[in-house]
C-alpha cells in the first residue's frame, strides 16, 4: 500500500517536472529579448531563471495576481 502511494507520488512529480520544463522552455523561446539582456528586467533571458519563473507561476506562488496590482497615487 505504501509502495503504491509512493509510485503515484513519483509519477506525479515526474509529470509535473516535465510540464514545468516544457512551459519554461516555451516561455524562454517566446519572451527572451535581444534588446534587454538584463535578467533583472526579463526573467526569461536565461533558461535557468525561466524554469524558476515557471515553477513559481505553476506551483508554489498561490497569490500570483498580487504582484500585478496597480498602485494608484
Amino acid at each position: 500500500m505504501i509502495m503504491n502511494t509512493a509510485d503515484k507520488v513519483v509519477a506525479f512529480l515526474i509529470l509535473f517536472g516535465l510540464i514545468i520544463l516544457a512551459f519554461a522552455h516555451s516561455l524562454h523561446l517566446l519572451l527572451r529579448s535581444e534588446i534587454f539582456q538584463d535578467s533583472a528586467i526579463n526573467m526569461f533571458v536565461q533558461f535557468g531563471s525561466s524554469i524558476l519563473a515557471a515553477y513559481y507561476m505553476m506551483g508554489i506562488q498561490l497569490l500570483f495576481q498580487n504582484g500585478f496590482q496597480m498602485k494608484i497615487l
